[in-house]
């Protein structure tokens, strides 16, 4: 892969024989097609894939979440998903091909500078996943209205439930999850949010939890 300037027609995009031209994050390049080839897969690269499978099906319905919860300068031009699937892929997933398992406890939907709350413990209550932390605040990354985002992934339906109602100062919020969901396992994270959106905490993996 290569990138250009723009020349007097502007920059080119499309494909042309064996050649094409495309653009991200404001970057221009031309890349080649890819070469078929003829050998069969190894087993390490059937391996990897079935890992890249594993990360999209778990992290791609929160994209957006994970777009936020990476938004670091740090990253420079890797997405806040790529980010999150990185950490995936070497923290999360364990055991050997093709029986991958997942470790939910390393997964990690945030990573920033804010403040994370402290002495932060989340419980059932009912059908309910009632959280409480300890309003520690300052002025450099701990601000009262930095916003609570609790992220519940629940892993016999295959689906998530995200909540956004709470702020740090708060000490206290409840999931509303529902019987409806009725003998489903669920996981959770938490992390803070800063005012402007543009600073984040690392997550804090809640634990694993079945509704009643």
């Amino acid at each position: 892969m290569a990138t250009y300037s723009k020349g007097a027609n502007g920059a080119f995009s499309g494909k042309v024989g064996s050649v094409i031209g495309s653009n991200w994050r404001s970057i221009d390049y031309l890349r080649g097609l890819p070469k078929k080839s003829s050998k069969p897969s190894t087993e390490p690269q059937l391996a990897q894939r079935a890992k890249f499978a594993l990360a999209a099906l778990y992290l791609s319905p929160i994209k957006d979440i994970l777009n936020i919860g990476f938004k670091d300068k740090q990253l420079n031009k890797i997405t806040g998903y790529n980010a999150a699937v990185k950490i995936f892929l070497n923290q999360a997933v364990g055991g050997s091909y093709p029986d991958f398992a997942i470790d939910f406890s390393q997964v990690v939907v945030s990573k920033g500078p804010l403040s994370v709350f402290h002495g932060l413990n989340a419980s059932l209550q009912g059908a309910d996943l009632v959280l409480n932390w300890q309003s520690i605040l300052n002025r450099y990354n701990s601000f009262t209205d930095d916003s609570l985002t609790v992220v519940l992934f629940n892993a016999t339906k295959s689906m998530y439930l995200v909540y956004e109602d709470a702020q740090r100062a708060t000490m206290t919020y409840t999931a509303v999850i529902g019987a409806g969901f009725s003998g489903d396992i669920f996981h959770g994270w938490a992390f803070a949010v800063k005012r402007d959106a543009m600073a984040v905490a690392n997550s804090q993996y809640l634990g694993t939890y079945t509704i009643p």
